[in-house]
């Protein structure tokens, strides 16, 4: 008998002992192309229970991770031992102008759902949201503040963008004064400051914590190096640090100080970024990065030494990439990611998606009388329809007969989207060029307007200039008139372009901010088009000429500001 109970105790003691190699395998899809990660690890168990598999997609199903559990708890208190958190990221949005306003409905709607339903989503505005669309730049953007109050955005990056308008007035949804408007969540801007003082600029935050089941999670928001993305008149006393070194040190920051689990960067700047720093390491480690700005359809992983890889992600913000997704899987026990994904999101994915009541605050704004005889407004009729190639010179010929100067320069980017044939109202222009550029002058000789003219055709540069300036090879000629090298002559062009270090205009003498919006210039020779507007006859100036009223627009547009 003594010898039985022996063994019986032997054997209670072996039992204890039994432990299971559990495997985890990630399959990530970037650009047709499928690579797998695999991590095993070593869990000791105390029960002698079957272990069980839970399987996580993303909403394209392009990436599945598979995630090992127990019938039982893992650890000690009310979370599970796996926490999953899906990040959402919309970047480019420019008010709809490639995708479309109504398209922010069915977009709405899905990340709504999703905030409603689930207790483990984070959703970030990534840059360049409002500018763009007739509806968004009427209003300053409040429609889509309206939509992103409305759906639980927990944070907004500023993009290059966001400066277009003066980024006053996108602080102001800020500043607590709910008559101006009042976005319920906070702008990140970790490496803008002002230049005299280096303080951050006014309501503005670097980072945000969630605490996600568990899960603390640090979310760090920057812009990259696109200041010649912005006009320099927009950024005076506005620093841009270094992007890189702000993420490694907030990164430390946030887990050491605010000992956070995760972080996770959305940086307005591509994927370019990525690489920098997918090597940082210890307390810096960077978990998962969203990029904006290039407007690329682009998400994935990238290897690195040690630790499991950076997901990145990106949308184009057309039809077929409307927003982003990743998706980070966390051990609490080992603290460190042990699954995740990348992938964006389609406007087929979420085309089954409506909710009323965004679609009434997007109606509100959109069917405002005021709104609706402006942006109805026939500016000229035209029979076909015209790209950025055949509107760029037009547009120059413009400021030059308008602004009554020797030479008109821009830049053909100013223009976003093709010109359709029929009616041009004054909606379809402010999409078209939506820009608010002032015209700049300068007075240059005749051979720095050759050195000029020739740096453009070498290095390429997106200046574009007016029908009358044309050049043989070594000569330029405006009208057909030799331009003469000790000759004075006057240039204008938007101030987007003439602030440029890289060009020439500032090389010239009695440099002059006139009071003249480019895309008022625009719509003022529309409306004085006899027959049928096409841009390769040059401006309508001299056919029924009105005299360009700056008054008149300034009044106009202090009449559009919403109180």
């Amino acid at each position: 008998m003594k010898k039985f109970l022996i063994f019986i105790a032997l054997f209670l003691i072996s039992l204890g002992f039994v432990g299971c190699n559990l495997n985890l395998t990630t399959t990530v899809t970037t650009s047709g192309s499928t690579n797998e990660v695999t991590t095993s690890f070593d869990t000791a168990v105390t029960t002698a229970t079957d272990n069980v598999s839970t399987t996580i997609e993303t909403t394209t199903e392009a990436i599945v991770t598979t995630i090992p559990t127990t019938t039982e708890a893992t650890t000690t208190d009310e979370y599970d031992r796996y926490q999953t958190i899906n990040f959402y990221s919309i970047n480019d949005f420019h008010g709809g102008a490639y995708s479309d306003i109504s398209m922010l409905v069915n977009m709405g709607a899905y990340l709504q759902n999703e905030k409603a339903t689930t207790d483990n989503t984070i959703i970030l505005g990534n840059g360049d949201i409002f500018q763009g669309s007739a509806l968004s730049n009427y209003y300053y953007g409040l429609p889509i503040v309206d939509v992103f109050n409305y759906v639980g955005f927990d944070g907004f990056v500023l993009g290059n963008h966001e400066f277009d308008w003066g980024i006053e007035q996108i602080l102001r949804y800020r500043d607590g004064d709910t008559e101006n408007g009042e976005m319920s969540y906070p702008i990140l801007a970790a490496n803008i400051v002002y230049t005299d003082s280096q303080e951050p600029i006014e309501n503005t935050i670097p980072y945000i914590i969630k605490e996600i089941n568990g899960v603390k999670v640090g979310i760090i928001g920057v812009i990259g190096d696109v200041i010649n993305s912005i006009s320099a008149s927009r950024v005076q006393n506005i620093t841009f640090l270094d992007a890189a070194d702000t993420i490694q040190d907030y990164a430390a920051y946030l887990r050491t100080t605010e000992d956070c689990d995760l972080v996770v960067v959305y940086a307005h700047e591509g994927s370019s970024l990525d690489y920098e720093v997918k090597d940082f390491t210890g307390d810096s480690y960077i978990d998962a990065i969203f990029n904006g700005h290039t407007h690329a359809n682009e998400s994935g992983s990238i290897s690195r030494y040690s630790g499991y890889p950076l997901f990145y992600a990106q949308a184009s913000n057309y039809e077929t990439s409307l927003f982003s997704k990743i998706s980070l899987t966390y051990d609490r026990v080992e603290a460190e990611v042990v699954g995740g994904s990348a992938a964006t999101i389609t406007y087929s994915n979420v085309s089954s998606y409506s909710n009323s009541n965004i679609q009434t605050i997007i109606d509100n704004y959109a069917n405002d009388t005021i709104y609706v005889a402006f942006v109805t407004q026939v500016l000229a009729h035209t029979l076909y329809s015209f790209n950025r190639t055949d509107l760029a010179p037009w547009g120059a010929s413009v400021i030059r007969d308008y602004a009554g100067v020797d030479v008109g320069a821009l830049n053909s980017g100013g223009f976003r989207v093709t010109m359709p044939s029929g009616d041009i109202t004054m909606g379809a222009m402010i999409e078209i060029y939506p820009f608010d550029n002032y015209i700049k002058t300068s007075e240059m000789t005749g051979q720095q307007l050759l050195d000029f003219y020739e740096k453009v055709i070498d290095r390429n540069y997106d200046v574009v200039f007016d029908d009358g300036l044309t050049y043989d090879g070594s000569h330029l000629y405006i009208d057909g008139v030799e331009v003469q090298s000790a000759s004075v002559y006057t240039v204008g062009a938007v101030d987007y372009i003439f602030d440029k270090t890289y060009y020439d205009f500032l090389d010239g003498e009695n440099i002059t901010q006139t009071t003249y919006l480019m895309r008022d210039l625009l719509v003022q020779d529309l409306q004085n088009t006899i027959g049928n507007f096409n841009p390769n006859l040059g401006s309508s100036y001299p056919l029924g000429f009105d005299y360009y009223d700056p008054i008149y627009y300034f009044e106009l547009k202090q009449s559009l500001t919403i109180h």
